[in-house]
């Protein structure tokens, strides 16, 4: 999947940029990024961020791409429907506003997933990495808790962790591995995910387990403001 974008101001394209690849990071998929040149062929199949602000996109890459137009003025949302759209953008441009954007039409980058490969039952499952929520270790092999229901595999926990970013994915004790993209806190109950499951913590995993939760969470904010900061 590739992603061009045209922006004229270029504070403008490169805090979206920025955003763009923090989004790649966190969705684990394969997608690639260029700034727009009209000397090119566009890439059929790929997805194009234009600033109605500066022009209208020229009638050229007409089936060529999918749209996403930005704007500073709601009411080029409204004058805009004539190019059909994929998704509108006003800007300013947060991660929340790109983030709610690009879910709404996941079927343009579903295939970009990056997957995990699980045997369950005979079975080849082909599990995209951003829907596995959290996985336990189990007499047979593992219990994958994922957005699509659990999978059961006998796999070890440690094969599986030694197949998912690291950045990602923790260890948090020696039965179970969560995917910190998906903790919505943690308190002394454990890790809260996103599927309502708490993943429990022994004492001796509790303390290296919030100083990794923490970590992380630093990094994305600190990069997440990173890029909204050159937008403002």
């Amino acid at each position: 999947m590739h992603f061009t974008v045209y922006m004229e101001d270029p504070a403008e394209r490169a805090a979206l940029f920025r955003m763009l690849e923090i989004w790649r990071d966190l969705t684990c998929s394969c997608v690639e990024f260029s700034s727009w040149d009209p000397e090119e062929r566009p890439e059929p199949g790929g997805i194009l961020f234009w600033d109605l602000d500066g022009r209208l996109p020229p009638a050229s890459i007409d089936g060529a791409y999918a749209l996403f137009l930005c704007s500073s003025s709601s009411s080029a949302a409204i004058a805009s429907y004539s190019l059909h759209p994929a998704g509108f953008l006003r800007k300013p441009i947060g991660m929340e506003k790109l983030w709610a954007a690009l879910h709404r039409c996941i079927k343009l980058w579903w295939d970009s997933l990056e997957r995990l490969e699980i045997t369950s039952d005979r079975c080849r499952v082909r599990l995209p990495l951003c829907d596995l929520v959290w996985a336990e270790s189990t007499r047979r092999g593992s219990l994958v808790h994922s957005t699509q229901g659990p999978i059961a595999t006998r796999e070890t926990l440690t094969a599986l962790e030694e197949r998912l970013p690291k950045e990602l994915f923790l260890r948090c004790q020696r039965g179970f591995l969560a995917n910190l993209r998906h903790v919505r806190r943690l308190d002394s109950g454990g890790l809260h995910m996103s599927d309502g499951a708490v993943v429990p913590l022994s004492r001796s995993s509790r303390g290296e387990t919030a100083e990794a939760y923490r970590k992380f969470c630093l990094l994305w904010d600190v990069r997440m403001r990173d890029g909204e900061k050159r937008h403002g």
